[in-house]
């Protein structure tokens, strides 16, 4: 029988997220953990959406914390089913973009990462709900959420998969009109894409929401307007140089609740993966709504 004190904690390993490049997590966990303070049990997904059936066996069990070893959509994946609980949420970067890991300054070495682990340091951040869906980083249509969909078809993952999906994509698509109501405000807009921003960068140091933070309570709405390719790179520069919000192409505005409508195409880029959830949307903050082990 473990001791009282022991902290019960899942790991729950995508072993074909990313890139491509995966260590042997499962050693991992045997090698950094530390047994005199943690009871680990590790789980190995074998099929897209495993974790979430994963997570609740997780939950219904008594674990303290669920560490995902994945990347943005295996995040969401585990907070579909713990945000709102008092189970931890614990995250390995393993993923591609890995936007909310570089977002908390979780480290990228395995051995860092398992360090913050095993000090169990709480935080507890926002989680935005998208027409009831769960969604802890950045949620996006238009332009954004096409990305999405070539990304979750694609049998590469990376930046250079997602760049070349952008520079494939960018010339043939028609910015489209949208309504939003933003905390009870009217703005009609002709872009790109829209970003629902809860952390700032969608991944790779790309920052989408540079005054974005987990736990203000609020959504940063970022709407981006086409651009002449001539000008792209330099939107791109102000997009890693965390200065996007200085471009008359982009417009943000921060809320707690946001209806859409518009979204013709009815998919929705939900933490990375591509989600079809219609034509009219609702965002709303749920703050402080998931418990994070962070640095």
């Amino acid at each position: 029988m473990s001791p009282p004190s022991e902290k019960k904690i899942h790991f729950i390993i995508n072993p074909v997220s990313g890139a491509g490049k995966h260590d042997d997590l499962a050693d991992a966990v045997r090698r950094y953990m530390d047994p005199s303070r943690y009871a680990c049990l590790v789980k190995m997904t074998d099929s897209p959406r495993h974790a979430i059936e994963l997570a609740r066996q997780s939950a219904e069990s008594g674990a303290d914390a669920i560490v995902t070893a994945g990347g943005d959509g295996s995040i969401n994946e585990i907070a579909q089913i713990i945000a709102g609980k008092k189970i931890a949420l614990g995250i390995i970067p393993s993923g591609s973009g890995n936007g909310l890991a570089h977002h908390l300054h979780i480290p990228f070495r395995i051995s860092r990462a398992f360090e913050v682990i095993n000090a169990f340091r709480i935080k507890a951040i926002d989680t935005m709900e998208v027409n009831g869906k769960t969604c802890v980083s950045i949620a996006g249509v238009g332009f954004d959420a096409v990305v999405a969909q070539k990304l979750t078809e694609n049998s590469h993952r990376g930046f250079q998969a997602y760049f070349r999906i952008i520079l494939s994509e960018y010339q043939e698509y028609k910015p489209r009109k949208y309504t939003l109501w933003i905390d009870g405000i009217r703005y009609k807009e002709k872009v790109l894409f829209i970003s629902f921003a809860n952390s700032n960068q969608f991944g790779y140091n790309a920052f989408i929401a540079p005054t974005a933070e987990v736990d203000d309570g609020l959504i940063d709405i970022c709407m981006i307007h086409k651009i002449p390719m001539t000008k792209v790179a330099i939107l791109a520069n102000l997009l890693f140089m965390k200065q996007i919000d200085k471009s008359k192409y982009v417009r943000i505005v921060k809320g707690k609740h946001v209806i859409l409508q518009g979204n013709s195409m009815g998919i929705v880029n939900l933490d990375g993966e591509s989600e079809h959830l219609g034509e009219d949307l609702e965002i709303v903050i749920n703050p402080k709504s998931l418990n994070v082990i962070v640095p």
